[in-house]
């Protein structure tokens, strides 16, 4: 039995490499680049080339914080739980427009916190164990007060479930949360020992099961926390170990909408990315890939050596780098990045990402001669620090992605139809769920802008019907 596992093992690393692109989603990503604006296929577009969209459920509302800055209206709390056949028929919904290694976000209010209350953890697993099963990567999110305060629970969903993401929303707009009333904190670094708590939390999980887990850290950008991003962002690259853990770092402007208070002056985009550059202390170019609409996503993937705790951008700031970007994502850009994605079956396989790599650049040689000369080219005039070479060749680097997600006010998304740049965005979108049309009764991949918008309020208000409907109905004898 022992030599049975490193086999399987080894059989999926051969099939990775002999296969590294999937047909499917490369039918998927054909038909989603043929219906982006025109407008937006730039050679270094990843919608439609790496990926579809982003997707999630519109899962259980309830959450038991009260903060200032929420996307969902004021009744979610009241609004009954979707049943896991409900829940199991949007993954199924999801999987098909994004075809297999899709990430699927497991959200609607804090939905750890409504299965745990409700005594439905089980539930959850099996929402978790479902997607991964159904071939997409769910990323789980929450505020964590919860797991933190049942770890337990964590391990449960990673080991039963195969959860390998989640992302926690930190930043001084919570309310509710244990051990950090809101009237004191100050500044971001006041909540620092709970990020450090959640790094702890997970480096304890990873101990006890063996398996990979990794945060993204979500913060909400107002005028009341914008003076202290950089020093957040300083905060976590300050210590590699921090960012072996917590892997993606998305800053979010201020919307107007669902029940936020908006700020009379609200920080822009362009303000917030700034700050991040000051804290990662480097001008980063926030477009040198594009996720949909430039006015929508602008982000960076930063490599880190761990021999000497400093970081550098990925991609340098050169046409030439650019250009090559472009091949790439032109000749192998369906290949799926996932780090978490090994072999379901096989416990504690490791990534397969090497060996699809690997394999794309075997069945395209020409493109893999130009990338080995480029990547020479960058280390002999000092683009790439000799660190940075021995970090990688010693596996002491990893990556780190930061960047902002600007979701639109709900004003802006009402006018669409008379707003070109809005209809661009939302047709661009990155970021959308399955939902069902309640006329025609098909589902739709729909920005979460649009839901944000109107959505959610529709949706609870069918939710809330619905069990009206029921508790009215009188049993039978």
């Amino acid at each position: 039995m022992p030599s049975f596992i490193p086999l399987n093992r080894w059989q999926a690393r051969w099939r990775a490499f002999c296969h590294p692109i999937d047909p499917e989603r490369a039918e998927l990503l054909r038909a989603r680049w043929a219906s982006l604006p025109r407008e937006l296929k730039t050679p270094n577009q990843l919608s439609g080339r790496h990926l579809t969209h982003c997707g999630f459920i519109t899962g259980a509302s309830y959450c038991s914080f009260r903060c200032t800055h929420c996307y969902l209206p004021s009744n979610a709390n009241r609004v009954p739980m979707p049943s896991l056949a409900e829940v199991k028929e949007q993954i199924d919904a999801n999987r098909r427009f994004q075809g297999p290694g899709g990430g699927l976000q497991i959200t609607g209010g804090d939905v750890v916190d409504a299965y745990w209350r409700s005594g439905r953890q089980e539930e959850l697993t099996e929402i978790v164990r479902y997607s991964v099963q159904s071939g997409l990567v769910p990323m789980l999110m929450t505020h964590g007060q919860t797991l933190l305060e049942h770890p337990a629970f964590l391990e449960r969903l990673v080991c039963e479930g195969g959860l390998r993401q989640v992302a926690v929303h930190i930043d001084i707009t919570q309310v509710g949360r244990h051990g950090f009333p809101a009237d004191s904190i100050r500044t971001e670094a006041d909540l620092n020992p709970l990020r450090d708590a959640f790094t702890h939390l997970v480096l304890e999980v990873r101990e006890k099961t063996g398996l990979p887990l990794e945060l993204a850290h979500n913060c909400t950008v107002t005028g009341r926390n914008i003076d202290f991003i950089a020093e957040l962002v300083r905060w976590f690259l300050a210590e590699p170990g921090r960012t072996q853990i917590w892997r993606n770092l998305s800053f979010l402007p201020e919307a107007n909408t669902g029940r936020t208070t908006f700020s009379e002056n609200p920080v822009s985009p362009n303000l917030v990315w700034q700050k991040i550059c000051d804290g990662v202390g480097q001008s980063l170019e926030g477009h040198a890939f594009m996720g949909g609409h430039p006015d929508c996503n602008r982000g960076a993937t930063l490599l880190m050596s761990r021999r000497s705790g400093t970081v550098m951008a990925l991609l340098p700031s050169k046409a030439e780098t650019q250009q090559l970007l472009a091949a790439f994502l032109d000749k192998i850009g369906a290949l799926s990045t996932i780090t978490t994605d090994g072999d379901p079956n096989l416990t504690g396989c490791s990534t397969l990402l090497p060996w699809r790599l690997a394999g794309a650049l075997a069945q395209n040689p020409f493109l893999a001669v130009r990338a080995f000369v480029h990547f020479v080219g960058l280390l002999c005039d000092g683009s790439i620090p000799s660190d940075f070479l021995f970090a990688l060749l010693l596996g002491q680097a990893h990556t780190i992605n930061i960047g902002t997600h600007n979701f639109m006010h709900a004003s802006l998304v009402a006018a669409a139809d008379r707003d070109p740049v809005v209809r661009a965005r939302l047709d661009a979108c990155v970021f959308k769920g399955a939902v069902k049309n309640r006329k025609s009764g098909e589902w739709e991949a729909v920005p979460m802008c649009a839901m944000n918008e109107g959505g959610w309020s529709q949706l609870y208000a069918e939710r809330l019907g619905i069990a009206d409907r029921q508790s009215s109905v009188e049993p039978n004898d």
